[in-house]
């Protein structure tokens, strides 16, 4: 009946005041859908779930899921009368934490399956909890009957629990792929999403991440959501840039083993609390010090912004000329000194102690070849990103990504400021 993609990108941060406000950008690095549905069938229909990235791939009746989720779970009735029942119960609606444990109980009890699935995977345990949370709610709310057989096959160039939004852009394509179904059969066709559809997505992924990840990455959602480089003061969205261009990054990792689990969980919590309880002990012993660097980070996220303004406003004034070229000598010095700010704010990171001396090999290598570098995640990730200049030549970044893989350190060009979540 129905098939389609959609892609989502991940979250990295540009410039960050501690744990206060930053300058959030989307990671062309993304997480990718495929939707397909089959006409009814006489015999058993399923839900086929593949995500390939955690090698997770189950196959389970859809009769099953209906006993589980439907008003009259406790009455063992064939599927076209749980399809009647839920057709005269309209209206129904699970509260989210009831729904998160009906999910669990599901999946713990769930033993009629085909493929692949390892319930002492954390990985797996919480994508499945996720995928059947976002299905139901979205179902119930917006009352689709399921009547016939579906896959949905997920994969993700995003590494898993390394702080790039790899759970918020895995839980807002989910989301997204429920409600392009939900409008595809109410015959709603459309090339892109509307803002109120939008708005909708942003709030099933925040209460997925809420109760399946117990957290809130709003950041995260937002960008996964929109996309763009934006703004925010304690968690909330303040200032878009809309005419800025996507810029080139060099995404490098550290190598360094992190105790963050494998699996899409609470990575910003986590992470927050790492700064947290380092920037405890830095100001128990040298209290003067840490004040003179938080009001420095400070001054220098607000000059990263004025400058990210300025490009805005350059960038659309060379548009309204019929000037697509980012190699204006204007704004490259712009970016230039974006470079100089990225690399002070690394120092700042580095002086707090919340930067790996691993990551501080890096940003010194980049500082050779007058670029700047800075720690990609909230404090306490292993990677780090290089600003590219807009006429940084491709022999110049070979060079560089030669010299880290002979320090061990893998190099990808990867670029920030993209969409959104995307048809495909």
């Amino acid at each position: 009946m129905y098939k389609f993609s959609l892609s989502t990108p991940g979250t990295m941060l540009l410039c960050e005041e501690h744990n206060n406000s930053c300058v959030a950008a989307a990671l062309d690095m993304r997480t990718v859908v495929t939707f397909s549905s089959f006409l009814p069938a006489d015999g058993r229909n399923f839900i086929e779930i593949n995500f390939s990235s955690i090698q997770l791939h189950v196959k389970i009746p859809l009769n099953q899921y209906y006993k589980s989720f439907s008003k009259e779970n406790d009455v063992k009735i064939p599927l076209k009368q749980y399809i009647k029942s839920l057709s005269k119960n309209r209206g129904f609606v699970f509260l989210p934490a009831i729904l998160h444990e009906k999910v669990k109980n599901f999946i713990t009890s769930m033993t009629d399956y085909d493929g692949i699935y390892e319930p002492n995977n954390q990985a797996h345990k919480l994508s499945l909890e996720a995928f059947f949370f976002l299905l139901a709610s979205i179902s119930i709310q917006k009352e689709i009957i399921i009547k016939s057989s579906f896959i949905v096959e997920l994969s993700s160039k995003l590494p898993i629990g390394e702080g790039l939004g790899s759970s918020s852009s895995f839980v807002v394509c989910l989301t997204a792929c429920f409600l392009r179904w939900y409008l595809l059969e109410k015959r709603k066709f459309r090339d892109t999403f509307k803002s109120k559809d939008l708005q909708h997505i942003m709030k099933y992924a925040n209460d997925c991440e809420k109760f399946v990840y117990n957290s809130s990455n709003i950041i995260d959602i937002v960008i996964s959501t929109y996309g763009m480089i934006k703004v925010f003061e304690e968690k909330s969205q303040i200032y878009n840039f809309f005419d800025i261009s996507s810029m080139k990054i060099l995404l490098v990792s550290s190598n360094v083993s992190q105790s963050i689990e494998q699996s899409n969980g609470n990575e910003s919590e986590r992470a927050s609390q790492l700064s947290k309880t380092m920037e405890m002990k830095v100001k128990e012993h040298l209290p003067c010090f840490i004040d003179f660097v938080l009001n420095s980070m400070e001054t220098i996220s607000k000059t990263f912004i004025r400058t990210l303004r300025r490009i805005d406003e350059k960038t659309y004034s060379l548009k309204q000329m019929g000037i697509v070229e980012i190699n204006s000598i204007h704004l490259i010095n712009y970016y230039k000194k974006l470079m100089d700010l990225i690399h002070i704010n690394q120092g700042l990171l580095r002086a707090l102690g919340t930067s790996h001396p691993n990551l501080d090999i890096i940003c010194t290598i980049a500082r050779d070849f007058s670029l700047g570098g800075k720690i990609a995640t909230r404090s306490g990730g292993k990677y780090a990103f290089i600003l590219l200049l807009p006429n940084s030549s491709d022999e110049l970044i070979q060079d560089l990504i030669k010299i880290f893989e002979s320090h061990n350190f893998p190099a990808k060009i990867v670029s920030v400021n993209c969409s959104g979540v995307r048809f495909e």
